[in-house]
């Protein structure tokens, strides 16, 4: 999870300079003190991102649980906005019900600023979803950028205006500010991207008057700026000017209008004579590059692309050309390009003129299908990990190819397929509900007929199972039994008769989970293990015998799933199976190894932010504490995994024998302490943040420890 230390967040560091706004940050600061709800307005490329970025790096202090950016103008369905706050948020939606609904119960103790980026697409459900969030969690502030009002009562705009331009010297124009370079915002940002393109600029007395013409002609818009300073290398700023003003005399000039829409159409013009300035491949490029509603890398950029108007040997000289001239920005850090929102919109509408939409959509598409197919076949590796962090980067990507492919009819197969290739990453990185949605999506967009359909019905009963909706997960999974049994697919019957092996067990149906588990481990002992699920049946079962007392089956079989593990390089299993021994030696009264064992899988579990997993090393951590007399620390412990418990919306996550388990080492603890001894420390282990309560999960304090500083 991405934060800072002492405050949770994931606010992006600056790349360039801020520059001016003093007097729009000092009224986003008051409006944040003054009101709940608060919209950045203005067109694009004024600066409204750059602007709520500061101002909410300011008021961090008043956040304890955090300041957090979610970026919107990738996400095309209104649907799935309260999933991709959720996933920005780390709550990752595994409960049943309406997404937002989970969203509002998660954040109703909470007190922290969600800033909503690039609005004006979603501002429907952007304005319901607010309300409810507001209404359900008094500690939140919510910030909007948008170049539309939400409409919502209680919203409080913030007009974000271009930046101060000069007066003119005759005298016969309206002018925003003094005649000078030095003191007016427009000239500052133009210098400093000037001086960042071309170092050997710098304002003097002999450019001072065509500087502040050019700042005058593009109305103080900063991207408008940004692309005119990136020009300095091929033309002095006074051809720039007559260029520009060549521009706006053929496409109806400028007025003295300062409305939203005159400045709008200001913009457009710079970045059309910015486009016409490009080469022919720089504007294929241009246009092609809009169909990655984030950031991409340099492979995805050729495959998708290039051909023979393109060859993939041009396509570094011209991309590079692009980030040259500000159109295309690149994260070194990262080793990722993005455009920014207004300039992929340019793009979008040439590519739609250029007849190709559907074909670099496609393109896409393929792209990344082909990406998470090869993540799939590799996940059982030593490469696991990295598959999994490399498409967590793409989860912008896969959503749109995800969306394109099952709202367009001649690809729904394709985006079934593609949400089947997405199983275990979907499982791994506790995107629950996210998965439910897709594959109730693609079993209604899809024929039954279609090969993939008994994979999805298994994987959307399996999401489901996790939601708590054992009924449906049981129609789902019958389904799935029906479909492998139809078609001859007898490892597609092992994995849906495991899944309903543990809806046995969330039912508190210890013989019958076990007999299911038996019957699907038969299959793959004779098939191969093919994926995650079918290793961890192992664990399944090991579960069932630990909750038996039958010892030394669950750990011979801890050990039959760690060799298997190790055979292939895995870690993840790995990890799911040393835990699982831990708990079947603290259930034998081996508190050293149990301790020891989970210890060992905690790194791993957090490694794949695998949440649940997590939540499980805690509650055994508090279980191994309470056995050694540690009281104290395991209050703390049950505190921290009680938060991700209700985060996750997992409470049944092993069924009631598991929350059996969980209840009495709480009880322990009450006996020990005193009930309201136990309530201070739990509410401790609550406020700590994951890093903090990983950091604190893995130390072993003095046998005198007192507890958290109260301070």
């Amino acid at each position: 999870m991405a934060s800072l230390q002492g405050r949770p967040g994931n606010l992006p560091a600056e790349s360039t300079s801020f520059v001016g706004r003093r007097a729009e940050l000092d009224q986003v600061l008051g409006a944040l003190e003054r009101a709940r709800l608060v919209t950045l307005l203005g067109p694009g490329g004024v600066g409204k991102t750059r602007l709520a970025l500061r101002a909410a790096d300011r008021a961090r202090p008043l956040f304890p649980d955090g300041v957090w950016l979610v970026e919107l103008s990738g996400l095309r369905a209104p649907e799935s906005l309260p999933c991709v706050i959720a996933e920005t948020l780390r709550l990752p939606g595994r409960r049943l019900g309406d997404p937002a609904e989970f969203l509002a119960e998660r954040l109703a103790a909470r007190e922290l600023l969600l800033i909503l980026d690039t609005c004006e697409h979603l501002v429907h459900a952007t304005a319901l979803l607010a309300e409810r969030l507001l209404t359900a969690a008094p500690g939140l502030r919510v910030l909007t950028t948008s170049r539309e009002s939400l409409n919502v009562v209680g919203e409080h705009i913030v007009p974000v205006p271009p930046l101060e331009v000069p007066g003119p010297r005759d005298g016969t124009g309206a002018g925003g500010g003094p005649d000078t370079g030095a003191a007016c915002d427009s000239v500052t940002l133009f210098a400093e991207r000037a001086v960042a393109s071309s170092p050997g600029f710098a304002v003097a007395p002999a450019n001072h008057a065509a500087v502040c013409q050019l700042c005058r002609r593009l109305e103080g818009i900063p991207l408008a700026l940004e692309l005119a300073a990136v020009r300095l290398r091929a033309m002095p700023v006074e051809e720039i000017v007559e260029r520009l003003s060549d521009r706006f005399r053929v496409l109806g000039g400028a007025t003295a209008s300062r409305t939203t829409e005159h400045r709008h159409q200001t913009l457009r013009t710079a970045i059309t004579w910015s486009h016409d300035l490009c080469l022919p491949a720089e504007r294929m490029l241009w246009a092609r590059l809009s169909v990655f509603p984030g950031d991409f890398d340099l492979a995805a950029a050729e495959a998708v692309c290039t051909d023979d108007d393109l060859p993939p040997n041009e396509l570094v000289d011209v991309l590079t050309m692009l980030v040259d001239k500000s159109v295309v920005r690149f994260d070194p850090k990262a080793d990722r390009y993005q455009m920014l929102d207004t300039l992929r919109e340019y793009g979008a509408e040439r590519l739609v003129q250029a007849g190709e939409r559907d074909l670099l959509r496609r393109r896409h598409r393929d792209h990344y299908a082909a990406l998470a197919g090869h993540a799939a076949r590799d996940r059982l590796g030593p490469r696991q990990l990295w598959w999994t962090r490399r498409l967590q980067n793409e989860a912008g990507n896969l959503r749109a190819a995800l969306e394109w492919s099952l709202e367009t009819p001649a690809e729904r197969a394709a985006g079934l397929r593609l949400a089947v290739s997405l199983l275990d990453h979907w499982f791994l990185t506790s995107r629950i509900g996210e998965a439910r949605t897709w594959y109730q999506q693609a079993l209604a967009a899809t024929p039954r007929e279609l090969p993939e359909r008994g994979r999805a019905l298994y994987a959307a009963g399996m999401f489901t199972l996790l939601q708590g909706d054992l009924g449906a997960a049981a129609e789902l999974l019958d389904a799935a039994v029906a479909f492998a049994e139809a078609s001859g697919d007898p490892d597609l019957r092992a994995h849906a008769v495991q899944e309903l092996g543990r809806l046995r067990l969330h039912s508190g149906d210890l013989p019958g989970a076990l007999e299911l588990y038996r019957e699907a481990r038969a299959h793959y002992e004779e098939a191969g293990y093919s994926d995650v699920a079918a290793i961890t049946v192992h664990t399944d079962i090991a579960s069932v015998h630990a909750l038996r007392g039958e010892v030394a089956e669950a750990l011979e079989l801890c050990a039959r799933c760690l060799a298997i593990c190790d055979a292939r390089g895995e870690s993840w299993c790995r990890a799911v199976a040393v835990w699982m021994r831990g708990a079947t030696r603290w259930l034998a009264g081996e508190t050293g190894p149990a301790l020891a064992d989970v210890r060992a899988s905690l790194p791993v579990r957090a490694a794949f932010d695998d949440l649940g997993g997590i939540a499980l090393a805690l509650d055994l951590l508090m279980a191994c504490a309470v056995a050694d007399g540690g009281h104290e620390r395991a209050a703390v412990l049950a505190g921290a995994s009680g938060r991700l418990w209700e985060t996750l919306g997992m409470h049944a996550l092993r069924g009631p024998h598991y929350a059996g388990l969980r209840e009495e080492g709480i009880a322990s603890i009450v006996r020990a302490l005193g009930e309201a001894r136990t309530r201070e420390l739990i509410t401790r282990g609550r406020s700590l943040q994951l890093p903090e309560a990983l950091a604190f999960a893995m130390d072993d304090p003095p046998q005198d420890w007192p507890g958290p500083n109260p301070s």
